[in-house]
């Protein structure tokens, strides 16, 4: 065969190619036998090598982001003479900056690559929280505080992102909850920074190992990042040629490949003027609120209910716990269940047991309560962010609405350390009905947003539309406006 034919066939063979990705966009796919079973074996790999790294820098990210709950009962208060004032600035200027810079996090992620970009953040967290252990007054320990949100701020919402780099809309949700598994995780750390804090090291006070203990422990799985971590999936060579050109296509199908996609000022422009980016982001408001509530403060609420420093510590680990077990049965158990009812029973049943450790006048009771919140907060995290994520339509509108969720549910971080000091202990009534209106409207949110989902797939439906003569770049930049698309609910 001349050069020329096997020009002429490569192109042919190019065109044949376009033509059929052009008609598979936003439509589900039909394998073969044996295909199934090599993208289930693809899968599995997938799951062995991109899920271990990201959960665990997702938990010692968690560990170092809200170690200041365990460090205020363990001698910060006394050493560094804070005021309630003084607490509330630390807690919550970390949130300036960690709002300021998520809206970039993506961006930059997107320019740079992840096995570069989260490794890079991951090292420079760790050091900072490191530094938390040498400050000698409030003010040190806010600028501390406000470059550890510089640095933590590009984790999450590019985590959120890199996932949909490997798994399909289906294949997303179970994945997200396990990761998500990791923040309720870092809270059953708590039991190391009890050990950490009952270990005499020279003239350390006790808050102060927490911070040098948990610094190093992120630096290091930090550094291993740097040799574990992929970054898309054209190019692995953990899989075959066969699994690669598998899901590679498969993804392309479902959302388009994360390599090929650019974030342009039109996306940028388009995600902000789109009305469901911000309905979803307000659903993160009390999911954030109850994050912060029980990562930041919820030892010190504890020890408000007669226990000691040690033990507050101590028990706030059995909170984690259940955490910990329900995001992941949640994931699987209730799979099958809208998006939106999971929301609204879980923000019903929320509220009222925050009722409960609010307003009861038992102890036990209270605590009892405590614990058993750990079942709705932090099992529909996760599911509120998988419901967004599934519905953005392409990868650059998840990167930038990741980051814009992200964004606003962590704006509550600048109200909430305030309402939680020693000032406003131990009966925290504006924390509470903060709490308290911040689900109301997530509620509120949820049923609109179900209802508005439901009747575009339907007029969808009703009104079907060929753009199959647009090129796949094309109709990929129409996201989830395209007349293919349906929404998840």
């Amino acid at each position: 065969m001349s050069d020329l034919e096997k020009t002429v066939g490569i192109e042919v063979e190019d065109s044949h190619g376009r033509e059929k990705e052009r008609r598979e966009v936003n439509k589900g796919l039909e394998f073969t036998q044996e295909e199934v079973s090599v993208l289930k074996k693809a899968l599995r790999k997938i799951d062995m090598r991109v899920l271990p790294i990201m959960y665990l820098m997702y938990l010692v990210g968690a560990m170092d982001r809200y170690n200041m709950g365990a460090a205020l009962i363990n001698g910060i208060i006394e050493k560094l003479n804070l005021t309630s004032t003084d607490q509330g600035n630390i807690n919550s200027l970390f949130f300036t900056t960690y709002i300021a810079m998520e809206p970039f996090a993506n961006i930059i992620l997107k320019k740079t690559r992840p096995s570069f970009w989260f490794p890079f953040i991951g090292i420079s967290w760790s050091i900072t929280c490191m530094c938390m252990a040498a400050v000698t007054n409030a003010t040190q320990a806010v600028i501390i505080r406000l470059l550890l949100g510089i640095f933590e701020a590009g984790f999450t919402p590019g985590m959120i992102t890199y996932l949909a780099y490997w798994y399909t809309r289906e294949d997303l949700g179970s994945r997200m909850s396990i990761m998500f598994s990791a923040h309720p995780g870092s809270g059953i750390v708590n039991l190391l920074y009890g050990a950490f804090a009952s270990i005499k090291i020279g003239k350390l006070i006790a808050y102060q190992s927490i911070f040098i203990f948990g610094g190093t422990i992120t630096l290091v799985i930090a550094i291993a990042a740097i040799f574990i971590i992929q970054d898309y999936p054209e190019h692995v060579k953990f899989l075959t040629e066969k699994e690669k050109a598998l899901v590679v296509k498969r993804i392309n199908a479902s959302q388009g490949s994360a390599e090929r996609s650019h974030v342009t000022f039109k996306s940028i422009l388009e995600t902000i003027l789109d009305w469901k980016v911000w309905a979803f982001a307000i659903l993160n408001l009390s999911r954030t609120a109850s994050l912060l509530i029980l990562g930041l403060i919820g030892p010190t609420i504890i020890k408000s209910f007669g226990f000691s420093r040690s033990e507050a510590t101590f028990l706030f680990a059995v909170v984690s716990a259940i955490g910990t077990c329900s995001t992941i049965t949640f994931a699987f158990v209730f799979q099958k269940v809208p998006y939106w009812i999971r929301i609204v029973g879980a923000d019903i049943i929320t509220a009222a047991f925050f009722a409960v450790v609010a307003f009861s006048t038992n102890n036990v009771v209270r605590l009892v309560f405590m614990f058993a919140l750990g079942i709705p907060v932090y099992a529909i995290f996760p599911i509120a962010t998988s419901w967004m994520s599934v519905n953005a339509g392409s990868t650059q509108k998840r990167a930038l609405m990741s980051a814009v969720f992200a964004m606003v549910g962590n704006v509550v971080g600048l109200a909430v350390p305030y309402l939680f000091t020693t000032a406003t202990a131990p009966k925290y009534i504006a924390g509470y009905s903060l709490a308290f209106g911040l689900y109301a409207l997530s509620i509120v949110v949820a049923l609109t947003l179900a209802f508005a989902l439901n009747k575009a797939n339907k007029q969808r439906e009703a009104h079907p539309q060929d753009v199959s003569h647009l090129t796949p770049e094309e109709q990929r930049a129409m996201h989830d406006f395209h007349p293919s698309f349906r929404y998840i609910l």
